[in-house]
């Protein structure tokens, strides 16, 4: 029988080899599996309707660009026929029957949804089960933990949502081409650039933060829904129209720019009050009042000497504004992500 030596200390506890990174990402994906399938069937399924329609858009839009000259009738006909058909509705195929206005406006919920059942559940559901206690006694430790818990699932999400953009802008594309759309108004900014994948990772950065915070899944879903609701419809009023200063010109035809406001000034430089330019209307001649024209009021007034100004935001000024909106919201998530982990290192065991 031999006797072991111990070195001094040897029996004192040795400390474990931290995790991996790339056996937590691991770890990670198979965790959230559900949640990415559940985001890509999401994506893959508007993904799809657009890039089928993309194709039928874009061939009938090649009528309307071949079209010589365009202020011809049958070219106005055709231009016509297409909007109504691809883009508010109307009387064409059924599967443009709700046309790409109304897609726009269903895909403005894409980034909370994603945002809100991707991050809400992510530590919430560990500290709700109790199961976070696990992951911290395998040598994950807290910050290693929320980390590549948070990170991983974020940058898959913009990965999807920037290549979803791509998609969007294809089939979008025709109804910017001729300038019939600005794509700075709010229907279509927030689904171009950069925009779309920073809202969607602003969404799911809140709701990580108020799943930590609470504790709870639905609170933080529901918050999230609420928060975002408000802080996009404050942007797109109160906040986007200040990234630079408007641009003041004359006319009424400015389709391919913000208009933030008009005015009328009369013969005499003065500016014409909403109820003036509506008596105006009222007084006109009834040839003016009763032509199917939408120009023909306005083309009244300058021939009479009055002036029509717009304060707009030019197209211009489209990739100002996405790096500016992106920048800010890309520090706000940071910040978010950064409270996060901050909330998981005060949590007790």
């Amino acid at each position: 029988m031999t006797t072991r030596t111990l070195a001094p200390g040897a029996g004192a506890a040795i400390g474990r080899r931290p995790v991996p990174w790339s056996r937590l990402a691991w770890v990670t994906l198979r965790q959230r599996r559900g949640l990415l399938i559940g985001g890509g069937a999401l994506l893959g399924v508007f993904a799809v309707y657009m890039v089928v329609m993309a194709v039928i858009q874009h061939n009938a839009y090649a009528a309307v660009a071949a079209c010589h000259p365009a202020a011809a009738l049958k070219c106005q006909q055709v231009n016509n026929s297409f909007y109504r058909s691809y883009w508010g509705g109307g009387a064409g195929p059924v599967i443009a029957g709700g046309g790409a206005q109304t897609v726009s406006s269903l895909l403005f919920a894409i980034p909370v949804l994603l945002g809100a059942f991707a991050g809400a559940p992510l530590l919430a559901r560990e500290l709700e089960s109790g199961t976070f206690r696990f992951a911290w006694t395998q040598g994950a430790g807290r910050t290693r933990w929320a980390l590549s818990t948070l990170v991983l699932p974020a940058l898959l999400l913009v990965a999807a949502t920037g290549a979803f953009t791509g998609i969007f802008y294809w089939y979008f594309w025709p109804f910017l081409a001729d300038n019939q759309v600005s794509e700075m108004l709010p229907l279509a900014f927030a689904l171009l650039g950069v925009a779309f994948a920073a809202w969607t990772l602003l969404a799911y950065s809140l709701a990580a933060f108020l799943g930590t915070l609470f504790r709870r899944t639905l609170p933080a879903m529901a918050v999230t829904l609420v928060g975002y609701v408000v802080l996009a419809m404050a942007t797109a009023l109160a906040i986007r129209p200040h990234y630079a200063t408007p641009v003041t010109v004359r006319g009424w035809n400015n389709t391919s720019a913000w208009i933030m406001s008009q005015w009328v000034k009369a013969p005499d430089g003065q500016v014409l009050s909403q109820s003036a330019v509506n008596s105006l209307s009222q007084h006109a001649p009834p040839s003016v009042q009763n032509s199917s024209s939408p120009d023909a009021f306005t083309t009244w007034l300058t021939q009479h000497g009055y002036t029509l100004w717009q304060s707009v935001q030019p197209d211009s000024r489209f990739w100002q504004f996405q790096l500016t909106e992106g920048a800010w919201l890309l520090v706000v998530s940071s910040l978010l992500i950064a409270a996060t982990v901050w909330l998981v290192r005060r949590r007790g065991a």
